[in-house]
């Protein structure tokens, strides 16, 4: 019995004490979580700290890496200054999560290696500033597959992330801990990055929306590139529309992304691309491998709904794209880049001889890492191509009159951790935007054996993408908590009553007394059931005795007002008398 005890001893048991709210926050919106903080039923204070307790509770994801330990501070301070001024945009105060490979002053950017621990940047990267100069607070750096090399998984010094839904699956990469962030409920949003496919596809594994925006309207400084001319940074969200609304902040125009909405798209024409979803071919390619039947079906399901929405959908072989990849000058970026940090690291080839790395790095060192590729005709020619693909994609819109294609973002069955050595990520999405610098969006589409899967959106521009994303979404809102990462704490079903009170009579100087006990009571929510009951029935006695003060003066104005209109009847009706008195008299 005594062996029976120490054994339970030493099993590691979560206990802690998590802060709970009177609403759920897990599939709130942007603008659902502001309109809360209005009506008082949050603090930025408050919601930080929900998002810091299911940081804490759901490690087991390993999405995260590093956590602000002045989030909280920092989230006190913007609720004083919303109290006295308002918020400064729709991101205010919310948490965001940052792919670890992109800089964030006070925070280490690992780039997902544990030889980087001690590499604090000088400042923020670009896109990091405008969201901190708008408010946003950065509650924690995403794990990632280390170097943002791989789409099957995220892989790091750190270990592998758990697909959101399901731990025994991959997240896929390379911004894997951003996309399980979002999906799990560890943040309002995430950034990530994407070289080839590494915000759309780990997005479509976890059931969220990540956009891959056109590749010159975002500024990369202070992001550690794999590959630069193709590299961007991306959202990711659970829904379209704050997806735009972060879009809108961190990138170098002045376009409102949230303002395109449709709820129709008669007059958009999109085209299906068949190659890339072909059930039947023995392609072996990534690109142009088979389908797996049931997302074959999927997709067909899409293409019935953006019908039934008005769409026009035309059926094109292929976009006909010359595959181009070329890292040639990775290494070099990264010597540059490492200058402006506090690390001890000062090159490449001193992260080699650290050994602290997972990634295989070796085959990027060499004479390149102390001289400028981007300077050789080898580039030059890269870039020719990338030019070409332009040129050709550019006429396949032409030739069909097309306002975006669809695809679906992963061909085959989400892949198992303990298979992915005999794996690969079998997606279209390396072979479209990347090679000609378009955006394109992944959007959930559904789930098959609890597991989720993308359908991919690709347009010259991110407008036709945000209209068709908009109405699609409305018509097919899949997003959904994993089961696996619930809420925290549990929200009595009669606390809407008592809000509905409290909404009520919250400006009412009568109800003062009982308004402020109500909102100490939001402000440190309990689920005590007596308590709640309690606070409706003050409302109800108030509002009882109110009633019953206002009845007599109400009866008093209606006999007054019955008073004056007879006397003004018996007036009238003596004028009348009168008037017929003179006529009488003059015949």
């Amino acid at each position: 019995m005594k062996k029976i005890l120490l054994l339970l001893l030493l099993i590691p048991i979560k206990i802690y004490a998590y802060d709970k709210a009177v609403v759920d926050i897990n599939e709130l919106s942007i603008t659902q979580l502001q309109e809360y903080v209005d009506k008082g039923y949050l603090t930025y204070e408050k919601i930080t700290q929900l998002y810091l307790d299911r940081i804490k509770e759901y490690d087991d994801y390993n999405a995260i890496i590093t956590i602000n330990e002045n989030a909280l501070e920092q989230a006190k301070k913007l609720d004083i200054e919303y109290q006295k001024s308002g918020r400064t945009s729709l991101i205010y105060g919310l948490p965001v999560i940052v792919k670890d490979n992109i800089d964030v002053v006070g925070l280490p950017t690992t780039n997902g290696t544990k030889a980087l621990l001690d590499s604090y940047p000088n400042k923020n990267a670009d896109v990091v500033q405008k969201l901190i100069d708008n408010g946003a607070i950065v509650i924690a750096k995403a794990n990632m597959d280390e170097f943002a090399m791989n789409a099957l998984y995220s892989y790091s010094s750190f270990g592998y992330v758990y697909n959101a839904y399901n731990k025994d699956y991959s997240s896929y990469g390379s911004s894997g801990g951003s996309a399980v962030s979002v999906a799990a409920n560890l943040a309002v949003y995430a950034l990530g990055t994407d070289t080839g496919v590494s915000v759309r596809v780990p997005s479509s594994a976890n059931g969220v929306v990540g956009i891959r925006p056109s590749y010159d309207i975002i500024n990369t400084d202070g992001v550690i590139k794999f590959e630069s001319s193709r590299d961007t940074v991306g959202v990711i969200a659970k829904y379209v529309e704050d997806s735009a609304i972060v879009l809108e902040i961190i990138d170098n125009t002045d376009v409102k992304y949230s303002d395109y909405k449709k709820e129709s798209l008669e007059g958009v024409t999109i085209g299906v691309v068949e190659s890339f979803m072909d059930p039947y071919t023995t392609n072996s390619t990534l690109t142009y491998g088979r389908t797996d039947k049931f997302i074959y079906n999927m997709v067909l399901e899409v293409i019935e709904q953006l019908k039934e929405l008005g769409a026009e959908i035309v059926y094109i072989d292929d976009l006909g794209l010359n595959y181009n990849f070329d890292a040639g000058n990775m290494c070099y970026e990264f010597n540059e880049y490492i200058k402006n940090t506090s690390s001890k690291i000062k090159s490449l080839d001193d992260l080699i001889d650290n050994g602290k790395y997972t990634a295989y790095i070796e085959s990027y060192s060499g004479y390149y890492c102390y001289h400028d590729y981007t300077l050789t005709d080898y580039y030059k020619e890269h870039m020719q191509k990338k030019q070409d693909n332009i040129k050709i994609a550019n006429n396949v819109f032409s030739k069909y009159n097309l306002d975006a294609v669809i695809y679906p973002t992963l061909k085959r069955t989400l892949v198992k951790i303990e298979d992915i050595p005999y794996s690969d990520a079998y997606t279209p999405s390396a072979s479209t935007a990347t090679l000609i610098g378009f955006p394109a969006m992944s959007l959930p589409m559904g789930t098959y054996n609890d597991l989720p899967y993308g359908i991919e959106i690709l347009a010259k521009n991110e407008k036709e993408i945000y209209e068709i994303a908009t109405a699609y979404e409305n018509k097919n809102q899949v997003y959904k908590t994993p089961s696996i990462a619930p809420s925290l704490y549990t929200i009595n079903e009669k606390v809407n009553d008592l809000l509905n009170k409290y909404d009520t009579h919250k400006n009412e100087k009568k109800y003062q007394e009982i308004n402020n006990e109500v909102k100490n009571f939001i402000d440190n929510y309990t689920d005590e059931e007596d308590k709640i009951i309690e606070l409706i029935e003050k409302y109800n006695t108030l509002e009882q005795k109110l009633a019953k003060k206002t009845n007599p003066f109400i009866f008093i104005c209606i006999i007054i007002i019955i008073v004056l209109g007879k006397v003004k009847y018996e007036k009238i009706k003596r004028a009348h008398r009168m008037r017929l008195r003179r006529r009488n008299k003059r015949h």
